[in-house]
């Protein structure tokens, strides 16, 4: 995928959501500050980035989340095991939709991160 900035209310909360689903690690750089997270494996990196206190007082993040399908972007990630992945989700604060169909030879599915972030998940296989 490359780079990606995820804006987040509760960086560290969804920071150990992406690690714990999609197997990204902490890779910090010189210069990062203490309120962001930088996370990434060979071929991608995501950045979640603190939304400003004033701003994400007027968030409202549920619990479960409720997804932001309003979004004119859809993230996907490449994960060696949907199966595996899957059963990280709602441990993890987010949800496992019904979204699921096969592409291109690849199995996906639609989950909601814990700030209600859709995403997709896909693999080549469902184990």
């Amino acid at each position: 995928m490359g780079n990606l900035v995820i804006f987040s209310v509760n960086v560290k909360k969804l920071a150990n959501f992406y690690q714990a689903v999609i197997g990204v690690y902490p890779r910090p750089r010189p210069g990062d500050n203490d309120k962001d997270l930088r996370l990434g494996k060979t071929g991608e990196e995501i950045l979640i980035h603190s939304i400003p206190i004033r701003i994400a007082k007027a968030i409202s993040v549920e619990s479960p989340p409720i997804p932001r399908d309003d979004c004119a972007m859809k993230p996907i990630f490449d994960v060696e095991s949907l199966a595996e992945s899957l059963a990280q989700v709602e441990s993890n604060g987010g949800v496992v939709t019904d979204t699921t169909f096969t592409l291109d030879g690849l199995i996906r599915r639609d989950i909601i991160d814990p700030e209600g972030n859709v995403i997709q998940l896909r693999s080549s296989s469902s184990a």
